[in-house]
């Protein structure tokens, strides 16, 4: 110490600047270790898409629908884009996710496809406080991709069940119950390819699924 004092105030300076750039410069390099161990990859997010079914010469129905929040499988209740190489071993993509929840985005592309159908007086959604009188359930069995399939497919199975709230015993309240299964081929095997066959895959099940609908709510209302 005595012999730092002891130099010129000009040299005592020099060293102090020496010594503040070396700590500036092993910040710098200290930031740059934690920072550069793995490039930094963007995350890509899907969302199912398909052209809504279409429906001619079937008359508007005087009743109103209402959607419950559909339900999934623990297996695939997160926005991972699952695949499946056997029967026994998930996994999934590190940088494709669904945008949102399977069931939600499943449970609203139903409840756009109803509206857009024009076959309903009135459809509600989870969200509205609106009581219809037929209420729609769901859960989500099933959704990935099929990897020991050549080519690979979009695999959903959907459970859907309709009951009439003004039925007052319980017994036969419920109108009906059922699967719908369905697998589209991949044209492009790729998340993006997914997604497009999980879409085509899903726009059939929705026409199957207001078919249906339509059919028992138009017997009940006879």
């Amino acid at each position: 110490m005595k012999t730092f004092l002891s130099q010129p105030r000009c040299l005592r300076k020099r060293w102090q600047s020496f010594c503040l750039m070396l700590i500036v410069l092993s910040f710098f390099l200290m930031n740059g270790c934690a920072t550069s161990g793995k490039p930094q990859y963007n995350v890509e997010n899907y969302l199912l898409n398909y052209p809504a079914p279409s429906w001619n010469k079937l008359e508007k129905l005087a009743a109103s629908v209402k959607f419950n929040r559909f339900s999934i499988a623990a297996a695939y209740n997160s926005t991972n884009m699952i695949f499946r190489n056997d029967a026994y071993v998930l996994d999934s993509f590190n940088y494709s996710r669904w945008a949102v929840n399977p069931a939600d985005m499943i449970g609203d592309s139903f409840l756009g496809d109803m509206r857009g159908s024009g076959l309903f007086r009135a459809v509600f959604s989870r969200y509205e406080t609106d009581e219809g009188r037929f209420i729609i359930s769901g859960g989500i069995e099933e959704f990935y991709l099929r990897m020991d399939e050549n080519p690979k497919t979009a695999h959903i199975g959907i459970a859907i069940s309709m009951q009439d709230s003004r039925e007052k015993e319980t017994g036969k309240r419920m109108m009906f119950q059922k699967k719908y299964v369905r697998e589209e081929p991949l044209q492009d095997p790729s998340p993006k390819g997914y997604c497009q066959a999980a879409s085509q895959a899903m726009q059939a099940i929705s026409r199957e699924v207001i078919g249906d609908i339509y059919a028992a709510v138009k017997a009940t209302a006879e």
